[in-house]
């Protein structure tokens, strides 16, 4: 036999009570003198044998029904091998990912969980529970009921691993063992297999499963440029069925509603388009009507007012192609020759070039380098053979090899080209070199050679071609990777041309803005502000978003009470696959709903309650000393 809380049976240290008060008399008798007694001395002797009698019968009542009171709010049980030991620490774990949006028999899986939670906990259990972005210790229902209630999905989804640390951190002590409850509808993490709990721990798995369900989803958007240097807005969408009536777009403009269009999905894909007659700035949201998954229904972006960025070609060539790229609605471009080019004006750039110098001077190496520890972006294009290269940070000397390479490898994850590709591109023409300047240059590798070594390469703030780009030596001006490339690394200390950002994901972020002492951005929604890790330079601001951005959202950046730009993030659209790890994956007991783990809290399968049988015992024997004081003479 077991006790749920069996320091109470210390009460037993009440029994102590009875005793002392039939054991030791505690009223004084007092002698009469009598006349002739002798003719009751018979009776005398009979009433002493039956008061003796009936103070011990009172006794042993009072002591068994104190003994039975305090066992009954010991609530002792008689447990069984496979039920739920409570003896243990109970910790929660419930999923509130997007993908718990989908729609279970109950309603929305999530919803329809904390429902059942609050409905059918015992309501005198204590536990922890926490979820993707909340934790509650040493509970009970009724004291997270409203948070449960109120609470919003994350998109801050909790890989298998992440789950066992975080309720690995609820054991009050390193050696104690949890009872543990897994709420989720077990969505595949990736391409790795599932990770199981501790054997030590008592488990039970909640797998909460969706019907079959119709969901359309906004994908991403960019923005594009016709051949009449008009912007539009490029959207892609997708649905989980083949749909033959074209999807509504409606594009807001803060509230107002600005634009519609339709777009028809072929193969469960589709695009669609919206003009824009300004760029500038705009705090933007695209909407659908979906009744499947409610995340991915809209998308949130926005654009800044464009101030020109300076960039500076210091170019030892006779073809400019850099003037293609770099225009003036959004460059302030100007060119020099190594020759004429002005040393103090360096500083006042946010972009420097160097094309093909043959020799880096002393003098020009330490201003590039004032230059990029400022935060500003250096170029390089090498020539074949040069020279003063390793005087720049973090470059290594040039080695020169006359080898043709194709360049085939695209990092698409690097920030450089995020957002540049509508889809990760495998079957395009691959631009090539017939030389090389850098062989093992290092480096964050943005575009690589067939064999596996770096065309382009990012050094912080420094971006290193390991190849000339004349004509002569490559096509890669004629490939069309060559805009958005140079495109966005001039963009790089700037928000321009990011939409939005993902949400829970590192984010670098920057504005052409200078802070003076103790000034910080803040970025705020509705009334609530956020204080980001930020970075200031002369000319910019870099802010480093993560974790604590939980809410997809267009947000105002403020400096003091001031808002001086727009970000957007939005949730990643990998939720919104139907991909889960199965029962032999998970391999362990899974339950289909989270009444069947309640049962066995209850009792109802693993354990037998005894203290309604200690309450009832309690009231026989008061009821029985109450009959003995009555009728026992």
């Amino acid at each position: 036999m077991l006790f749920k809380n069996p320091n109470l049976l210390y009460g037993l240290l009440f029994l102590l009570i009875p005793i002392i008060v039939h054991l030791f008399q505690l009223r004084k008798f007092k002698k009469v003198a009598f006349t002739n007694v002798a003719f009751l001395e018979p009776l005398i002797t009979q009433t002493r044998k039956s008061r003796t009698l009936k103070k011990w019968l009172t006794l042993i009542t009072r002591l068994l029904a104190i003994a039975a009171i305090v066992f009954a709010f010991a609530q002792p049980f008689f447990p069984t091998e496979s039920g739920l030991k409570l003896d243990e620490n109970l910790v929660i774990y419930l999923d509130n990912s997007n993908s718990l949006q989908a729609k279970g028999t109950d309603g929305r899986l999530y919803q329809a969980a904390v429902n059942d939670l609050i409905e059918k906990l015992p309501s005198g259990l204590s536990f922890s529970l926490f979820t993707n972005v909340a934790s509650f210790q040493n509970v009970t229902k009724q004291e997270i009921a409203n948070e449960l209630l109120s609470g919003s999905y994350s998109s801050a989804q909790l890989s298998p691993e992440q789950v066992l640390l975080k309720a690995d951190s609820f054991r009050p002590r390193s050696n104690d063992n949890i009872s543990f409850i897994w709420i989720s509808d077990f969505q595949r993490s990736g391409n790795s297999p599932f990770v199981s709990t501790d054997k030590a721990w008592n488990t039970r798995f909640v797998k909460l499963i969706p019907v079959e369900y119709q969901n359309i989803s906004i994908d991403s958007a960019f923005i594009s440029m016709t051949n009449d240097n008009d912007h539009t807005i490029q959207l892609s969408l997708s649905s989980n069925f083949d749909e033959e009536q074209p999807v509504t777009i409606s594009f807001f403009n803060d509230d107002l509603l600005v634009a519609k269009t339709s777009a028809s999905l072929k193969d469960q894909r589709g695009e669609a388009s919206f003009a824009l007659s300004d760029i500038n700035s705009f705090k933007g949201t695209i909407q659908i009507e979906d009744d499947g998954l409610q995340f991915d229904n809209r998308l949130f972006i926005s654009s800044n007012t464009r101030e020109k960025i300076s960039v500076l070609h210091i170019n030892n060539t006779e073809n400019d192609f850099l003037k293609r790229i770099y225009t003036g609605d959004e460059f302030d471009y100007t060119t020099a020759t190594p020759s004429n080019v002005n040393y103090n004006s360096i500083k006042n750039q946010q972009v420097v070039v160097i094309n093909e110098l043959e020799v880096i001077s002393p003098a020009l190496a330490k201003e590039l380098n004032d230059f990029t520890i400022a935060g500003n972006t250096l170029i390089i294009i090498p020539s074949s053979d040069a020279s003063g290269y390793e005087a720049l940070n973090g470059l290594r000397g040039s080695e020169p090899s006359v080898v043709e390479k194709r360049i085939t490898g695209i990092n698409f994850d690097h920030p450089i080209l995020q957002n540049v590709f509508s889809q990760r591109v495998t079957n395009f023409q691959y631009p090539k070199v017939s030389s090389t300047a850098f062989q093992n240059a290092g480096g964050n590798s943005i575009l690589s050679f067939d064999d596996g070594s770096s065309f382009l390469s990012q050094f912080e703030n420094t971006f290193l071609f390991a190849s000339p780009l004349n004509e002569e030596n490559s096509n890669f001006q004629n490939s069309p990777l060559i805009v958005p490339v140079f495109y966005k690394m001039g963009l790089r200390n700037t928000s321009a041309g990011v939409l939005y950002y993902p949400m829970s994901q590192r984010n670098e972020i920057s504005f052409p803005k200078s802070l003076q002492q103790d000034q910080i951005l803040e970025l705020q929604l509705d009334n609530d502000r956020i204080i980001p890790e930020q970075r200031a330079y002369n000319s910019f601001v870099t802010i480093v978003t993560g974790a604590e951005i939980n809410h997809a959202a267009n947000y105002d950046v403020m400096l003091k009470d001031e808002s001086i730009a727009y970000v957007s993030f939005n949730a990643s659209r990998i939720e919104n696959q139907s991909d889960y790890y199965s029962d032999e994956e998970i391999g362990a007991p899974v339950l289909s709903e989270i009444g069947a783990f309640v049962q066995e809290l209850n009792g109802e399968n693993n354990r037998l309650e005894l203290w309604k049988w200690f309450v009832a015992g309690a009231l026989f024997f008061l009821i029985c000393e109450l009959m003995i004081l009555k009728f026992l003479k």
